[in-house]
């Protein structure tokens, strides 16, 4: 008799940002991503020698910054390069242009598999200061 069964599985990492600006909040997310890639690489690591711009378009706020942290991921795999600074050229509720670099590596200490809509938020509160909730798949 063939059947199916679901299990329990814990692969996912939620993080939590915070930052005094929308450009902040998503430097530091690509910071944030970088440094779940490889431990701690962007807070250790000052050089950057490879540069890229991207252009990423998204429905809202929300879905840009979770299609932005993906097209980095994308581009860190493709490259073996973890992605720390970020200089936006142009940044709007629904798309982003910068040119993001950062330095090769080896070898990742995580493997990210997505960046995941699932749960994620972005907002500005009271105060002014924006903060985001990202999960990723690894």
């Amino acid at each position: 008799m063939n059947h199916y069964s679901y299990h329990s599985h814990t692969a996912d990492v939620i993080m939590k940002v915070r930052a005094e600006s929308l450009n902040e909040l998503f430097e530091t997310a690509m910071r944030g991503t970088g440094n779940l890639l490889k431990n701690n690489f962007c807070k250790q690591t000052a050089a950057s020698s490879i540069e890229k711009k991207i252009v990423v378009h998204s429905v809202d706020l929300i879905a840009l910054l979770i299609d932005f942290l993906s097209e980095v991921l994308l581009n860190s795999h493709i490259d073996k390069t973890i992605y720390c600074n970020l200089n936006i050229v142009k940044l709007t509720d629904r798309e982003i242009e910068a040119t993001i670099s950062g330095s090769s590596v080896e070898y990742f200490d995580e493997d990210i598999k997505a960046v995941t809509y699932h749960e994620a938020d972005v907002f500005k509160q009271k105060n002014n200061q924006w903060e985001a909730s990202i999960i990723f798949d690894i």
